[in-house]
């Protein structure tokens, strides 16, 4: 595997931005940018051997500042929702920054810039989050990674260690149409999951608490099925949603079974998804279009990127873990190591 790099463009408030590239000899290259530490494309050769750029991102920077969507962002420090902006641990309650109406969602990295440097065949960043920073606690030190390997795996390793109690939940918010980033929807997109169960959410996508079978829900896809095939049923999150937004509870996390597998009809790519972490947000890409909700969204090449162009596969803790005591535990103290890793294998049929 090979990694060059490239400028990429400016900030606003005047910071260098960087394209890292790793190739293999395989015909995949993935492409990651210093802000935000983010997956800007990712070319796989489809069944007849042409490459096809599956990921959907912006050509310059001044779209990523304003992006709305996390396109390809690392995540953090806490990935997906946290009621009311608020946790308690330990006794003692915190208040967070609100970005989402009353709530807090994601965090901040999605708007920083890191510095990136080869580590053997991996591309790693390293940062310090202060203590303090959007209110969580303690002084968190990370390194995130990606490794592309020669038989088309994308490697996603997330370590951390702090000096105080806090909490934490790492993703990428990769968005893939495996079909390419500038093909349409993907709704004939065929897609497992190995999930028997999912976290029931409420109309502001917060958790309710209850896990609940998949059993007789638009939320079964344990026998492969096309995204679209129940994408518009009367169910009320998908209602609410407008289509799959839901954490998924994984029968078997690790880095042995897949999580989910997914194929494109139109190119025979694959994708086999794993992840050490007990859940991962299912998204249809619902609100991939602008602002006003019915403009298609300007994106790399000149693509359009309308309702439902990609789906995301987001490895994570639950939303609203620290509420909910029977919930895998998100909580990082002093002594102890966070590492999760989510890989990403890339193949034809």
């Amino acid at each position: 595997m090979t990694i060059t790099t490239q400028p990429f463009g400016r900030t606003r408030d005047g910071q260098d931005v960087t394209e890292y590239r790793l190739s293999n000899g395989n015909g995949m290259s993935v492409s990651v940018l210093s802000f935000a530490a983010s997956l800007h494309d990712v070319v796989v050769p489809d069944r007849d051997g042409r490459p096809v750029d599956i990921m959907l991102g912006y050509d310059t920077v001044e779209e990523y500042e304003d992006d709305a969507c996390f396109f390809g962002n690392l995540v953090g420090r806490f990935a997906n929702r946290l009621r009311r902006a608020r946790f308690t641990l330990d006794e003692e309650t915190y208040q967070l920054v609100p970005n989402e109406g009353e709530n807090h969602l994601h965090g901040t990295y999605c708007k920083r810039v890191f510095e990136g440097r080869a580590e053997g065949d991996a591309l790693v960043f390293e940062f310090l989050s202060p203590d303090g920073e959007e209110g969580y606690p303690g002084n968190l030190t990370v390194r995130y990674s990606y490794t592309l390997t020669e038989d088309n795996r994308l490697i996603l390793d997330y370590q951390a260690t702090t000096d105080k109690a806090t909490i934490l939940n790492l993703t990428n918010h990769a968005y893939f149409n495996l079909s390419g980033h500038d093909s349409g929807d993907i709704l004939d997109i065929e897609l497992c999951l190995n999930s028997s169960r999912f976290t029931e959410a409420d109309e502001e996508s917060l958790l309710t608490g209850s896990i609940l079978p998949v059993d007789g829900t638009p939320f079964d896809f344990r026998t492969p099925k096309p995204i679209g095939r129940d994408i518009d049923a009367d169910h009320p999150m998908l209602r609410a949603a407008g289509g799959y937004d839901l954490n998924i509870v994984l029968d078997e996390p690790g880095l042995e079974v897949p999580a989910a597998s997914a194929w494109s009809p139109r190119t025979g790519i694959t994708m086999d998804y794993y992840t050490t972490q007990p859940g991962t947000q299912f998204y249809s890409g619902n609100f991939v279009i602008s602002e006003d909700k019915v403009t298609p969204r300007n994106g790399k090449g000149g693509a359009q990127y309308g309702r439902r162009s990609a789906f995301c596969l987001e490895s994570q803790h639950f939303p609203c873990s620290p509420d909910f005591p029977h919930f895998p535990s998100a909580v990082l103290r002093p002594g102890e190591t966070y590492h999760e890793t989510a890989v990403y294998h890339f193949g034809v049929r």
